[in-house]
């Protein structure tokens, strides 16, 4: 502890308290890389488990959303395979604006499998359409924000490499564009953790409501339903895992933002 305490010390320029502080934000963003990247592993051999059983029903996860969505009276919501791009970077989700839930089609297939977990998986999703449409305000704002969600903590560090490269060598300023373009990466920053924020109690409240939408129409049997809740409970999980890393992430920049402060 005393040779990273030295480390920590000599690399940031600064000692006592703060430099604890940092140590312990950062081991705990390790630890919390570590277990979230775990519980990833934990959904896919779940996930896996629950593809290679047969669905009850015989539909492909296209036709179990299309019949759920149809029997809850919301025929004017559209689902769709995911091409490539989309699924790359959304996986299956629903877009607001043109009404539609896209299922995977080449990874982790969804669209055309006959399995428990394309059901479970494209029911959820129905589950989702179905409290956008209904005017439900966290998910709505989730969804609505979802593309910040997965770009905006990447864009962090861009923006601020602009900031300064205009200020340095363009502009040529005191500073103003690099704070100017500090506040544009912190409001991304913001989005993301937003999105992740909202995550959980979307998706748990979706998970719950696509349970009972296939007990209630028998899309699914007895056996089938909990091997289902055990996917959704994983990732219930996994999205507090994320949550927690990107807290601790947050609070990580907060501290190097006062370190450099510091220096100075």
């Amino acid at each position: 502890m005393e040779k990273l305490m030295k480390l920590v010390t000599d690399t940031l320029g600064v000692e006592g308290p703060l430099a604890a502080a940092y140590i312990v934000v950062m081991v705990l963003v390790l630890i919390m890389a570590v277990v979230a990247g775990v519980m990833k592993i934990v959904i896919m051999i779940r996930y896996a488990r629950a593809d290679r059983m047969h669905i009850s029903s015989n539909l492909t996860g296209v036709e179990a959303a299309r019949y759920i969505l149809n029997k809850a009276g919301y025929t004017d919501v559209k689902v769709k395979k995911s091409g490539f791009l989309r699924e790359l970077f959304f996986g299956n989700y629903y877009n607001i604006l043109t009404k539609t839930i896209y299922l995977r089609s080449v990874l982790f297939q969804i669209d055309d499998r006959r399995s428990v977990t394309a059901t479970a998986m494209a029911v959820q999703k129905a589950a989702i359409a179905m409290y956008c449409e209904d005017g439900d305000r966290q998910t709505r704002t989730r969804n609505s924000l979802s593309l910040l969600g997965i770009f905006g903590p990447f864009l962090f560090i861009p923006l601020l490499l602009i900031g300064f490269v205009l200020d340095v060598f363009v502009l040529k300023t005191n500073g103003t564009m690099s704070l100017l373009f500090l506040a544009a990466g912190a409001i991304f920053l913001i989005a993301g953790f937003l999105v992740t924020l909202l995550n959980i109690p979307v998706e748990k409240k979706a998970n719950a409501r696509a349970l009972d939408l296939m007990r209630k129409y028998e899309l699914a049997t007895g056996e089938e339903l909990p091997v289902m809740k055990n996917v959704y409970d994983t990732y219930i999980i996994s999205y507090i895992c994320d949550f927690i890393l990107t807290v601790l992430r947050i609070v990580q920049f907060i501290l190097e933002i006062v370190i450099d402060i510091k220096k100075d």
